[in-house]
């Protein structure tokens, strides 16, 4: 699925966008940031809310450039277009993607009762509105990008990029 000639990827993450409830700039700048980037690909965490927004997404970017996977609050023609979760190779490093569940706190012990983990370098999830970034202490990279659209839940508001090679994995959470 992820094919590149380029040696260094440019990944932009995002999730928990819930646009049927929360329009406006925000996700604007968010996307014109990724423009200005040049990102390779787009990885959604979940809860686009609405197909619309997939579809914006694929328009922009292009269908193969935007990686999603259904959130907890998606339509369900998100939820049959997309899966649960997705597994990626990336330059020889594993990718684990999926939504998540249940509250913030221990959001990554319960990943990792719910999944076998053991085989993957880099874990991506959403659902709890907050941004993690960090080598947990199994040695694995988890990252969430948070959401950038919702103050309901929490007073950051966020996505990342994740810049990624055969040598080096470089994680970048970005606060609005």
């Amino acid at each position: 699925m992820i094919k590149s000639n380029k040696a260094e990827l440019v990944i932009g993450l995002i999730g928990d966008t819930h646009i049927h409830s929360r329009e406006g700039d925000t996700l604007q700048n968010v996307i014109d940031d990724f423009k200005e980037k040049n990102v390779d690909y787009i990885f959604h965490v979940g809860d686009f809310t609405r197909y619309k927004v997939y579809k914006e997404l694929q328009d922009i970017f292009g269908n193969e450039k935007v990686i999603g996977i259904v959130g907890n609050m998606d339509d369900s023609k998100i939820a049959k277009e997309l899966p649960k979760k997705r597994e990626l190779d990336i330059f020889g490093h594993k990718i684990f993607i999926t939504h998540g569940e249940g509250g913030p706190d221990n959001i990554i012990e319960r990943l990792n009762r719910r999944f076998d983990l053991s085989e993957y370098d880099i874990i991506i999830f959403g659902h709890v509105h907050r941004p993690f970034n960090e080598k947990w202490r199994d040695g694995k990279l988890y990252i969430s990008p948070g959401t950038p659209t919702d103050k309901k839940f929490t007073d950051i508001n966020s996505y990342g990029y994740l810049k990624i090679s055969k040598e080096k994995v470089e994680p970048t959470i970005i606060y609005l």
